[in-house]
């Protein structure tokens, strides 16, 4: 009787870990206006299927992108369809001098379902002004 109630409660431990509302996310892609490579990571918080929040960081070899948004997401069953819109912070260390600037986060992109856990992705961001825009491809870990 205790090998079964110990089991019992070990699966609804992993089931509550399981469908926890925190993702990770990891990018690589461009600087589109440069050609640089770029890498991101993200941290997020689902609130329900179709909203949540994010931060992370976008960096190249002289720019970096700190960045807070809000996620707006449309599933469409094997696919979803989102977008994002927050602050950003840039940091820009080019030809000796160094440039922060804040401004408006925007962008969208595709995901797709490739495991009950696992999204793969493909988006393109930027930050209002004169920065950067980012065409990334990623994968996104749903504890």
């Amino acid at each position: 009787m205790k090998k079964i109630l110990a089991l019992a409660l070990a699966s609804c431990m992993f089931t509550a870990v399981a469908s926890s509302p925190v993702y990770v996310d990891g990018g690589i892609g461009l600087d589109t206006g440069s050609n640089n490579l770029a890498l991101s990571a993200n941290i997020g918080y689902m609130f329900m299927k179709y909203f949540a929040i994010e931060g992370g960081i976008t960096g190249t070899n002289n720019y970096y992108l700190f960045d807070g948004a809000v996620k707006g997401v449309l599933p469409l069953g094997v696919v979803d369809l989102y977008g994002k819109l927050g602050l950003g912070v840039n940091d820009y260390t080019g030809g000796g001098n160094n440039n922060t600037t804040m401004g408006l986060l925007y962008g969208g992109g595709v995901a797709f379902h490739v495991a009950p856990s696992w999204q793969i992705h493909v988006e393109d961001y930027t930050v209002s002004g004169s920065n950067p825009n980012f065409l990334m491809f990623g994968a996104q870990f749903n504890f």
